[in-house]
């Protein structure tokens, strides 16, 4: 048996494993236990924990569910906007909670949102290179640049997500 497979979603190198995977955003179960591997990191090691904004985000827009399903419709645009505030309106890694709490309250139950139609790549940089990473000091790096890439390969969404912002402010 192999010890990694590509994850159906993201195209990350995976652990071959059986098991648990997230309720809506769609993975290979080897990628979400790698994610929750690099979250435990973030969440018990403050020098990792500068990251996680961008660990989220990034994870989020690169592991869409179904477009019938409305949680994952809502989590790809609320991720996106946040990826939005850091890259395009230069927000810090502290205010983008805050845009997704507002961008999620505005939103919430107005039907407003509407499902966009992933990329056929969602960049290079996957979840694996997290958590391949041990180096605390680099991690903040590779999480940056992750986001960077997931929000590029989403580009074509780039005007839609600017005009969804654009109300809330």
């Amino acid at each position: 048996m192999n010890e990694y497979i590509p994850c159906f979603a993201c195209g990350a190198k995976s652990l071959n494993i059986e098991g648990e995977v997230h309720e809506y955003m769609l993975s290979a179960p080897g990628c979400w236990e790698m994610f929750n591997e690099v979250l435990a990191r973030e969440y018990s090691d403050l020098r990792y924990w500068r990251g996680h904004q961008f660990t989220v985000d990034a994870y989020a827009c690169q592991h869409v569910g179904k477009k019938e399903d409305s949680r994952a419709l809502n989590s790809v645009n609320i991720h996106l906007a946040s990826l939005h505030g850091v890259f395009e309106k230069g927000l810090s890694q502290a205010e983008t909670p805050k845009l997704r709490e507002r961008f999620s309250q505005f939103y919430k139950g107005k039907n407003l949102l509407d499902w966009l139609e992933p990329p056929s790549s969602f960049g290079q940089l996957t979840v694996f290179e997290l958590w391949n990473n041990e180096d605390a000091d680099l991690h903040f790096e590779i999480a940056q640049n992750w986001a960077r890439s997931v929000w590029k390969a989403w580009e074509h969404q780039h005007d839609k997500i600017h005009e969804l912002v654009s109300q809330i402010d």
